[in-house]
């Protein structure tokens, strides 16, 4: 074998796997989503549900969260509301015990003298929880009225051990809000098709609701909610996706926020494939060889990718060898892409998104929106390198 030949593998490889995370997985993922059955739902079990609501200075949106998580759907006595405040330096305590003073909710206030991070709030509630399934959600979230509905009786089956829902963004004033919309819808596709196959890869951490004793969540993991879904599937629990437990929070809206929010959670994936490394190799189920390799390991390596595709077509240095690349590459990728905005039509037809413009309109966005991605995820592998992170979450204020 030359070593012409051996770059040319690799070109392919390397295109092969790019192609595959940005439309093909999406495209499977969708065929699966599209085959999945409307799962039958015992609305009548409603087992009682602890929610944590971990907080530092939400004192302009805990308010309005509470009132949001009493106005559901559900029984208000199987419901046990805890904020776990993390050394807030505003007025939030105070508003909590406001809201406590004027109702008889069955809401509680717990305080950690110091900020520790989310993972550690998150465990200080689960202690102190009254219930066995505990929801987690942020103070700037807003639900639905059916969240709890339509997510509880999934843990009628005792395979269920987590169920996550569906983010959606009500502000579409920025390009990269209306993009990150586009995002969410694939988000929204990938993980119908991949809970039909398995599991859902993860859950947003602004919502997913778990057993309390099969999890615990990890207080050096920046990314506490994926470690949490993999700890799940490896504990053998199934994690289900709810696209009817619909939520709203803001998307950031300017580039600065996007990478500081973008660039923590990249972090915490990396470190997470790490800390993972013997369930991802050898791989045991669907879960640990096609779901996380395709849906979160393989993107956050696509900047690698990107860029050692033009080092390859320098060492080549063959015109024919280039021009067929490109020509194969935006081929398939062209077919599989428009098949992936069909079958986005087909399942996309409950919520009224910016995400239902027309491709050609929103196509500079998006392309922005994706590069800005990979130079975030560059950023993240030099922090994670050089250990420039910490556990303690920063607030991204255009979302609030």
């Amino acid at each position: 074998m030359t070593l012409t030949t051996l770059l040319t593998i690799l070109l392919y490889a390397a295109s092969i796997l790019l192609i595959w995370q940005f439309v093909g997985y999406p495209v499977l993922m969708a065929i699966f989503a599209l085959k999945k059955r409307e799962i039958f739902k015992d609305y009548t079990y409603q087992p009682p549900v602890t929610i944590l609501v971990p907080t530092f200075n939400e004192e302009t949106v805990i308010e309005e969260r509470i009132y949001n998580l009493f106005a559901q759907d559900y029984p208000l006595k199987k419901m046990d509301v805890i904020v776990v405040d993390s050394g807030s330096t505003d007025n939030t305590r105070q508003i909590v015990e406001k809201v406590m003073s004027e109702n008889s909710f069955p809401l509680k206030l717990l305080a950690q003298k110091e900020r520790k991070g989310k993972a550690s709030a998150i465990n200080y509630g689960k202690e102190n929880a009254q219930y066995d399934i505990i929801l987690v959600t942020d103070a700037n979230t807003i639900f639905v009225p059916e969240v709890l509905k339509e997510m509880m009786p999934y843990f009628k089956d005792p395979k269920i051990g987590a169920v996550g829902g569906r983010h959606t963004l009500p502000n579409y004033e920025s390009s990269i809000a209306s993009s990150n919309q586009f995002y969410l819808d694939l988000e929204f596709i990938m993980r119908s098709g991949e809970s039909f196959l398995d599991s859902a890869c993860l859950f947003h951490g602004e919502i997913n609701v778990w057993r309390k004793d099969i999890v615990n969540a990890d207080e050096r993991n920046l990314s506490e909610d994926l470690d949490m879904a993999i700890q799940i599937r490896r504990n053998g629990y199934k994690i289900e996706y709810e696209p009817k437990a619909i939520f709203y929070e803001p998307s950031p809206t300017n580039a600065s926020d996007l990478i500081t929010q973008k660039k923590r959670t990249s972090v915490g994936t990396i470190s997470n494939i790490f800390k993972h490394i013997k369930y991802w190799i050898p791989p045991r189920n669907w879960y640990s060889g096609l779901i996380f390799p395709s849906h979160k390991g393989l993107a956050m390596f696509s900047p690698f990718l990107l860029l050692i595709i033009p080092v390859l077509f320098i060492l080549i240095w063959n015109l024919d060898v280039i021009l067929i690349n490109l020509l194969f590459n935006l081929i398939i990728f062209i077919i599989l892409f428009l098949l992936l905005l069909y079958l986005k039509s087909k399942l996309i037809k409950t919520i009224k998104t910016s995400g239902n413009q027309s491709f050609i309109k929103s196509s500079p966005k998006i392309i922005y929106y994706v590069l800005l991605n990979e130079y975030i995820i560059l950023r993240a592998w030099i922090d994670f390198i050089f250990g420039k992170y910490s556990i303690l979450w920063e607030k991204v204020e255009s979302t609030r």
